[in-house]
């Protein structure tokens, strides 16, 4: 049995009364696969079981992941592994032994290639070429997700995402190890796509009695860069392009920004036409206040960030546009800081002709004048909001350097 060396610390097998065993690593798919043999035993473990990945530590917003098919043809190939969310997220895999740098470098490039391939189609190609995957003429790709989403909804999402380009890409392996940073300039290279990149290793282990233990690690993660010249031709399609100059944008004239983040921009434009940009514009113009986007689950949190000191969650931005501002009071309060959240809370109603409504347990929450969620469109509609969150966080600031 070929072990080879590791990074990684060797999991422990305990059982009661006995002393505990060093499980032994050992090299993907068993004794005497070859190269091609071992991707195969990759491509399929991941497939069967999507469960594998670590999903929601990569990226939240592409939960759940559900495995549509393997070897997807695209004019630039078969990619190995697509899966899709209930809400339209596309993710795609590439499983490789990528052990050394250029090796690393090649399959990106390549998973790029897929990815600006399927960008290209539309709706009823991408189902076609799901078809062709699976042997199967009446394959419907909403089938996969069909309990949990409607139809129409899911078409469109998925549609709106190829347009885009907006995809995240999985390299998953055995044996990736760190250093390998200078994979993200591939992606900006390919800005056109929106694409995210994240690595995951798969270490296996020889377990006790027999059977393998397989332990999934991330050993990057990417963010996209929001950068490019958008471009609609004469089919109404929307493609960006790398800005002239190519890699050489500073990276402080840019904010960079998860997949999950992207993600919850898509599904917002989706539900709500147009909230997305506005949206957009209020995140970078509260940077300069220390308030930064960040996603959890299906929402934005909209967080102040103080060094040294926990964060307070200001706003919980739904895709549905609905926001709710009780967690502020809360997180405020733990902090001795109650009564600027609650001169903030206070301004967000006056800013939508609505209320403070208390509750049993102390918190509180902004609610419209006829005891609605606040929507988002009406807090973008003027400067009120983002000055009291500003003021909010000014108060919060000279309060915590006292």
């Amino acid at each position: 049995m070929t072990i080879p060396k590791s990074r990684h610390s060797a999991p422990i097998f305990k059982r009661d009364g006995q002393e505990p065993v060093a499980l032994t690593r050992v090299s993907l798919g068993g004794l005497g696969h070859n190269g091609d043999q071992r991707e195969n035993f990759i491509q399929d473990l991941v497939y069967r079981h999507p469960e594998l990945i670590p999903i929601g530590d990569i990226e939240p917003a592409f939960t759940p992941l559900v495995s549509v098919c393997k070897e997807l043809p695209t004019e630039s190939g078969y990619l190995d592994n697509l899966w899709i969310t209930p809400a339209g997220g596309i993710v795609l895999g590439e499983c490789k032994l990528v052990k050394n740098p250029q090796a690393r470098r090649e399959v990106v490039v390549q998973a790029l290639d897929y990815a600006r391939a399927i960008s290209r189609w539309h709706y009823e190609q991408f189902e076609n070429a799901v078809q062709k995957a699976l042997k199967s003429s009446d394959a419907k790709i909403w089938n996969f997700v069909s309990t949990e989403t409607d139809e129409g909804e899911f078409i469109e999402a998925v549609e709106r995402r190829l347009r885009l380009g907006h995809f995240l890409i999985l390299i998953i392996g055995d044996g990736i190890q760190e250093g390998v940073e200078a994979l993200t300039s591939h992606l900006q290279m390919h800005a056109g796509i929106h694409a995210s990149l994240a690595l995951v290793d798969l270490s296996i282990w020889q377990g006790i009695e027999g059977g393998l233990l397989v332990v999934p690690r991330i050993p990057l993660k990417t963010v996209i860069v929001e950068r490019g010249i958008v471009r609609i031709d004469d089919s109404n399609r929307i493609r960006i392009d790398p800005p002239a100059g190519g890699s050489g944008i500073s990276p402080a004239s840019v904010r960079s920004q998860t997949s999950s983040e992207s993600e919850f921009y898509v599904q917002l434009e989706l539900k709500r036409p147009g909230l997305s940009e506005k949206l957009r514009l209020l995140v970078d113009q509260l940077a300069g206040a220390g308030i930064e986007p960040e996603p959890g689950g299906k929402s934005l949190f909209l967080r102040w960030k103080f060094p040294a000191q926990p964060a307070i969650t200001i706003a919980c931005i739904e895709p549905t546009g609905k926001v709710w501002s009780a967690r502020v009071l809360s997180e405020a309060r733990r902090v001795g800081m109650a009564e600027a959240a609650e001169k903030y809370l206070t301004d967000v109603a006056a800013a939508v002709g609505g209320y403070v409504k208390p509750y049993e347990n102390g918190s509180k929450e902004v609610l419209t004048a006829d005891g609605k969620a606040v929507d988002l469109d009406k807090l973008l509609a003027g400067s009120q909001w983002r000055e009291a969150m500003v003021t909010l966080t000014e108060t919060l600031a000279t309060k915590r350097l006292e």
